[in-house]
């Protein structure tokens, strides 16, 4: 059974990276019908977790945090046109729903963990103050994120350098947050 969902978040994954191929080469009908399929079996999945945990091993429960907190976190950013839109067609948009299974993804220590992590700090620190939807509550979540084991494991990434600097810039301070994106910069070896 393992074996079957492992193959099966695999295929989600094929999914979703060949959407968004499809899209940047303009195909976007093709990476639609991509994206869709991904969600399916992202979604799958998870209804299989909720009715029996014990049937879907932690590395996988994981990646199915990941998967079903990704896309309603960008479904939750769409226009309110287009949530409703996304929502006719199957899509979930529950903001709260990402958080927590993208939380739960990030803390697990499992393989898919620091994706999780990064994907969270990046809706911290660089998409909130791009919409205007930051609040004061912001910055201890990005305290809480980057103190977290599964950031402590990579302290010289560039991209962990690059949200210690947006996470400095949230608190306003300009100076601290330069010194960061100066030392992700250097990093990268731009």
């Amino acid at each position: 059974e393992a074996e079957k969902l492992d193959l099966t978040l695999v295929s989600a994954d094929a999914h979703l990276m060949g959407a968004m191929m499809q899209m940047i080469l303009g195909s976007y009908i093709k990476g639609a019908w991509n994206i869709r399929a991904a969600w399916s079996l992202y979604s799958g999945v998870f209804a299989e977790r909720e009715r029996s945990p014990d049937t879907v091993p932690a590395p996988l429960q994981c990646i199915v945090d990941f998967g079903v907190g990704m896309f309603n976190l960008v479904v939750s950013l769409l226009p309110s046109t287009y949530i409703a839109v996304a929502q006719a067609v199957g899509f979930s948009g529950d903001r709260e729903v990402a958080m927590r299974l993208l939380k739960r993804s990030s803390a697990s220590g499992e393989f898919w963990a620091p994706f999780s992590n990064l994907l969270l700090l990046y809706f911290y620190t660089q998409l909130c103050p791009m919409l205007g939807i930051s609040t004061p509550d912001h910055v201890g979540e990005v305290d809480a994120l980057l103190a977290s084991d599964v950031a402590r494991k990579f302290p010289e990434a560039c991209l962990y350098l690059w949200m210690r600097g947006g996470g400095e810039r949230l608190k306003g301070r300009h100076e601290e947050a330069q010194e960061w994106l100066g030392k992700a910069e250097a990093v990268s070896g731009s």
